[in-house]
């Protein structure tokens, strides 16, 4: 008798955790779909400079080493550090990409400025 109302309860207490939590309606923004990431927003400016032959054709490939979030100037950015090993000059083998907390592009150069 005791195993049968231990399996009961157990079954009753799976079937209650199984359940579907009632949402919270402030809770579905956060399964909102979301726009590209500043990450991406930065490889996409690298992609415009690269059509505008501003940098050569390899730095398509280039992949995103690190980042760091700055104030300059009492403006808030995003620095992202690419890095391309297929450019044979040191000094000309990473690009510094700023951006704005919103995701507007700012600037890129070979040194952080």
């Amino acid at each position: 008798m005791r195993k049968l109302s231990f399996m009961i309860a157990a079954g009753i207490a799976a079937a209650t955790l199984a359940a579907p939590v009632a949402a919270h309606p402030d809770d579905e923004d956060a399964y909102a779909p979301r726009g590209p990431s500043t990450a991406e927003l930065a490889k996409q400016a690298i992609d415009k400079m690269v059509e505008k032959k501003k940098l050569p054709a390899s730095w398509t490939g280039a992949k995103m080493v690190s980042f760091d979030y700055r104030t300059k100037n009492g403006a808030d950015q995003y620095v992202l550090i690419f890095e391309n090993p297929s450019i044979k000059q040191a000094a000309k083998r990473k690009l510094f990409v700023l951006m704005t907390p919103g995701g507007q592009f700012i600037s890129a150069n070979h040194k952080l400025i």
